[in-house]
């Protein structure tokens, strides 16, 4: 009888450890359902210009004027205006052709200086920019080179 016990008890644990080892298989294979949405930010911002180099045409001493940039922006940004590459314009020679930050002529853009700003989201912003060149000396000469200079107009988000 103690061997059939032992028998009996033998099945016993077979068939628990059976029961346990399919519920935990069973609990490992459950499967959750669920979905996630996303949404895609888009964001445009640009100069309403189609060319990165600005040249004057037909420029001689007496002559002045502006550069208008029109800046758009569909997010909160802030932008930098970089000039750079300047050809034919002076830094204190001839011509005497130079650009400003300001109408009254009084700072100077040179080369590798810069305009900063910030635009709203959806907004629109003008940046302008002055040139003059004054009248020189008996000793400046119009020279036949075209001045140009090039500029970067730099975006970042506002966090």
């Amino acid at each position: 009888m103690n061997g059939k016990k032992m028998l009996y008890m033998g099945i016993a644990v077979l068939i628990l450890g059976i029961g346990f080892a399919v519920g935990t298989y069973a609990y490992y294979q459950s499967t959750k359902e669920g979905s996630a949405t996303g949404t895609v930010l888009y964001w445009d911002c640009n100069s309403g210009t189609t060319t990165a180099k600005q040249t004057f045409a037909n420029m001689y001493p007496g002559t002045n004027g502006t550069i208008t940039f029109t800046l758009k922006c569909s997010i909160a940004a802030d932008y930098t205006i970089t000039f750079s590459d300047y050809s034919n314009l002076a830094t204190g020679g001839h011509p005497n052709l130079k650009l400003y930050k300001d109408s009254a002529y009084a700072t100077v853009l040179s080369s590798g200086g810069s305009i900063t700003g910030t635009l709203t989201a959806g907004s629109a912003k003008t940046e302008t920019i002055y040139y003059n060149w004054p009248y020189g000396t008996t000793t400046e000469t119009y020279s036949s080179a075209i001045p140009s200079f090039k500029y970067t107009i730099t975006y970042n988000q506002k966090q």
